[in-house]
């Protein structure tokens, strides 16, 4: 005598037994209308959902509060006399470094 996956003992017959069945018959689920219609209600539900979640959404948001004039700047005027900041040095002069933030000379994990 055999054994089973559960650990019942099953005769030689038993397991020797071929099993003629349908592809109707072997098919655990039906495939057609009512797996259209699950899916169908299904697609139906999240869409409530999703619009019940907007119009609660909107409802509770406070558009009022978060609006802000804008207020345009004062125009500034600048004598005419007055000439603009640059980097450019004038005729004649030397252009100075930029500064820097580090020590120019790079630094190696070698050194010892």
């Amino acid at each position: 005598m055999a054994v089973d996956e559960r650990g019942n003992k099953v005769s030689a017959e038993d397991t020797n037994r071929t099993v003629k069945v349908s592809g109707v018959a072997a098919r655990q689920g039906l495939l057609g209308r009512p797996v259209l219609m699950v899916l169908i209600g299904g697609l139906v539900l999240a869409v409530l959902a999703w619009a019940g979640a907007e119009m609660f959404g909107e409802s509770t948001d406070n558009d009022a509060a978060t609006q802000v004039e804008e207020i345009a700047p004062a125009e500034e005027s600048f004598p005419a006399d007055q000439g603009t900041v640059g980097n450019t040095p004038t005729t004649g002069e030397q252009m100075q470094p930029a500064p820097v933030d580090k020590d120019p000379t790079p630094q190696t994990g070698s050194s010892g």
